[in-house]
Parts: structure tokens; sequence; C-alpha cells
């Protein structure tokens, strides 16, 4: 086998669940039943529950039509007794080993505060709360048996604002387990599992249909929403897939706020496919930037992307080319609003005034200790990390525009979220920054049919790091504050890059993806 196809052959394996085993709570209606469908198509052989026998019966007839492997048994969660029996079933039928578990099940009772009794608490704790922590300790064996295992949490965003006067209770419980996801991904990290959370705004299922024919009601959730529409299912279980793929394997801790027919085939293909996009990639000629033109060239992007030095891109371009990819480059020195004028003009030109992808990658650093910094170096920072993202966001607007489903990625770090360096004062403050004006963007273009989003790395083996992680000192701090207990490596990083700019997470918009190993999650360690 040539080496392409070997890191062809790696590559489809990070972004596959075939072979797989899960279990999805609640999955014969609503989000549940997306989330089988989604893992099915992707290749994992999945068992779930759910209350009505009848309704069972029919779902396993569809997904046997579809040529999906799924089993399912009927479940009361709110049983300690079914959830124990239903573990030993998925132990039995799965060999003792379990991939993923996704924790979807749950309910409400709609009252005002007021009226909320105390049986009213206990029961909506426990549907909610309780059966998924109880759950996620049954699996536990299951999932370490299996050497890498996933765990979701479905959360919702009551867990973020407050939504209804009438969710208070459900709103604790999924705020609750947004903190227990953090809890799990560190402590849990030791065993090789990883443990995240999706946190769903309003999406159009059988289960809201009641909320959504309420035409006020619906106005208000349009209004309030900056995309303009309501989720959908696959919105939704995209999501969920993505982190159960192997990909992301740095990705934990994180709550984020989302036979079959030819037909649905050649439908799901171009949610999880870049085939023809274009994209403008900065900084890409080495370290993570490099990374992710080949993550996107190999989704079958058609890539441009800068750097400062022509042999290096010399270099880069014929290693790709000998790659089967797409990708073409130009020199650019992007502290310069000018050359970002010219490159825009170069992208504008080679694809014909529309642009799908743009990733502000490129930045940089002086290391020096706060009170040594010159206010000629604050200038330079600020505007090579945050002055030339914001301009080539200006630049790229009409064409992200034009293409009529743009997406931004911005590269921020990690040191936006926490302090890690004396020397990164002015640098964490560009990252914080930017992920504000990922916020912001993402409102105000959200009318544009443009997603931001940031992805916020910690420590990745990139050649620009190996003079801080060849010191041994340094090496052992990164490990011992990451629950993971390893460095990232690149495609941990362009494979959050590459899913934020795929068709399949059409909700996905606003948010910075800390890829961290669970380190801006942990805290202290009494045990």
């Amino acid at each position: 086998m040539s080496q392409s196809q070997q890191e062809n052959s790696s590559r489809d394996k990070r972004w596959s669940l075939q072979g797989m085993t899960a279990l999805v709570t609640g999955g014969t209606k609503g989000l549940g039943y997306a989330v089988v469908g989604e893992l099915a198509a992707l290749g994992a052989i999945v068992h779930t529950c759910g209350r009505s026998q009848e309704q069972l019966r029919e779902n396993l007839r569809e997904w046997k039509a579809k040529g999906f492997k799924v089993t399912g048994s009927v479940c009361d969660l709110s049983s300690n007794a079914d959830r124990e029996k239903l573990m030993e079933e998925v132990s039995s039928f799965f060999d003792g080993k379990l991939d993923i578990l996704i924790n979807n099940a749950g309910g409400n009772i709609h009252k005002g505060t007021l009226d909320y009794t105390t049986e009213d608490f206990v029961s909506i704790m426990n549907t909610n709360l309780g059966s998924a922590f109880h759950l996620s300790q049954l699996a536990h064996p299951l999932l370490k048996a299996s050497g890498a295992g996933r765990i979701v949490f479905m959360s919702s965003i009551a867990s973020v604002v407050s939504i209804n006067p009438q969710y208070p209770i459900y709103s604790a419980t999924k705020g609750a387990m947004n903190q227990l996801t953090r809890n799990l991904a560190c402590e849990w990290a030791k065993d090789n599992i990883r443990v995240n959370a999706v946190a769903p705004w309003a999406v159009r299922t059988p289960l809201t249909e009641h909320f959504l024919d309420d035409e006020k009601i619906l106005k208000d959730v349009v209004n309030r929403t900056p995309m303009k529409r309501l989720g959908e299912p696959g919105d939704v279980s995209s999501v969920v897939a993505f982190l159960c793929f192997p990909a992301p394997g740095f990705l934990t801790g994180q709550e984020r706020y989302v036979k079959m027919s030819q037909q649905e085939n050649s439908s799901r293909d171009k949610r999880w496919s870049l085939q023809g996009t274009t994209a403008l990639v900065t900084g890409g000629t080495k370290g993570l930037g490099y990374a992710i033109v080949g993550e996107l060239a190999a989704l079958g992007a058609i890539v441009h992307t800068c750097g400062r030095s022509q042999d290096q891109l010399d270099e880069n371009l014929r290693e790709w080319k000998a790659k089967g990819f797409k990708v073409t480059g130009s020199v650019c020195d992007l502290s310069s609003d000018a050359e970002r004028e010219k490159l825009m003009e170069e992208v504008s030109s080679l694809f014909d005034g529309k642009l799908d992808i743009l990733i502000n990658n490129a930045g940089g650093n002086i290391h020096k200790g706060t009170l040594d910094y010159t206010t000629e170096d604050f200038v330079s920072i600020m505007n090579i990390n945050l002055g030339s993202a914001f301009h080539l966001s200006q630049l790229a607007h009409p064409l992200l525009k034009a293409s009529g489903a743009g997406r931004i990625v911005f590269m921020s770090s990690i040191t936006s979220v926490v302090s890690i360096n004396p020397q990164y004062p002015i640098y964490s403050a560009t990252k914080g920054a930017m992920n504000q004006l990922t916020r912001n963007l993402a409102c105000e273009w959200a009318k544009d049919n443009i997603r931001v989003n940031a992805v916020a790395p910690w420590s990745i083996r990139t050649p620009l790091t190996e003079h801080f992680l060849d010191d041994e000192k340094f090496r052992t701090e990164v490990f011992n504050r990451t629950p993971m207990k390893r460095l990232g490596e690149p495609g941990d990083v362009s494979s959050v890059v590459a899913f934020l700019c795929l068709p399949a997470p059409g909700f996905l918009t606003g948010q910075v993806i800390c890829v961290d190993g669970g380190m801006s999650v942990n805290g202290f360690s009494m045990g």
C-alpha cells in the first residue's frame, strides 16, 4: 500500500463509526431517533430503548429496511432496576464492551415555579439527571473495556440561558448535566473515555410540535435566533455523531450549544463532504494551518493558502499535489493591509467571486513579560492576530455571502479561556477578543447565511511548539494539567475545524470549541 493510500485509509477510519457499538437512550422518537439513524448510517451497531413496545417495533422495522444494524428494548429509565437490566442486555449484546453511550432520554413537567411539588422535583431530577448519571456509572466498565469510550449527554440551551418560566427544574438538571460532563471528562480521561454534551435550542421534532404550532411562540423563537429558523434533528445528530468519531480525540469536557434509499444516501454523503467547496486557509504552510489545509483538501475542498516563505510554500504545494489535493498558494505578509487586499483579490479571481470557507489561522506572539512590552509590540501583536483576521473577514464577506452558505473559523487559543504563561498577556487578549468577535459576527452575519465559530487549542505537537515541548519540566506540567495526559496532535484540531466547515452542523454558530484534552475544565483534584 502506498503512503497516500495509507493516509487515506487512516483518514477514513478517523471519520467513521464502522463496527463501533453504541447505546442511545430514548431513541424511538425526537432527537434520539435522529441520533440512532445518524450513528447507524455512519456504520455503528446501535442498541436503543424506549417506553413503548409498539413504537419500538415500528422503528426497528424502519431501521432494518434501511440496512441499519439496530436492536432495541423496552425500558423505563426512571427505574434503577430497569437501568441495570438495560446495561446487562447491552453488555451481553456487545460482549462486555461499549464504544459509545448517548444519554438522550429526558422529560419535563410544565408548571410555574411555585406550583411544583417535591414529587415533581424528584421525578424530573431522576429522569433527566439521575438516570444519565446511573447509566454512566453502569456503562463505565464497558466503555473502559472498549479502549476508547465516548459519552455524549443531551443537554439543552435551557442550561445556559433562561427560556421559559415553566423550565426551572428542567433547566437545573441540564445545568447539572453540563457540570457532570466536565467532572467525568476529567475523572475518566485516565480510562480513555471522552465525555461531552450537546445543548440544542428549538429543534423541530414531534415532541416540540405543540409549542411550535403556537404562532406567537414560533415567531418569538425565530426572532430570538440569528439564523432566523428552527433547528432540524440532523443539525443536532450530526454534532453528536462527530463527538463520537475517533477524529476529535482531544475534545472532551465541552458542551456545544446542536439499506437506505439512494436519495437519503446522497443527502447524507453531501452533509459529510466538502467536495467542490472553496476555502482560504491563512498561514497554511506550517503547524496547524498545514494540517487544516490537508484535512479540508482530503474531504474534497479546493483550497488556497498563504505563507511568508516562497520556498516553504513551493515545497508544500509539491507535497499536496503528490497526494492529489487541489491546493494553490501565494506569498503574503498578513500584517499588511495592502497584502491582505491583494490576497482576497486573488482568491476572488481563483474562485469566481465566491468563497465557501475562510479559516483565519495565521498569528504570532512576542515573548516578553508584561512590563517589558512596548507600544510597538502591542500594536504588532494586535494587528497580526486580531486586526488581520477582522480585516480578512470584512474582505471575504461578499464572497462568503455569494456562496450561499459561508463558514468562518477563527483559530483562537486556550489562552483565551485560562491563563497559562506570563509571556502571553497581549496574545491572550487578542484571542479573547477573537472569541467575542466570533459571537458578534455569528449573530450579525447569520442573515447572510454565514456561520462563524472558533477553535481554541491547548498544547499541540507541531514544529512551532517543539522548543517549548523539548523542555522536560514544561512538558511534565502540560501532562499533569491535562486530564487526557497527552499532548494534542494537529489532526485533533484540524478535524474539529473541518467539521465546522461541513454542511452537517448547519445550526452551529457563534461557538468557541476548546480542543484541550479537558484542560480548560480541570480545576483542582483532591483525589
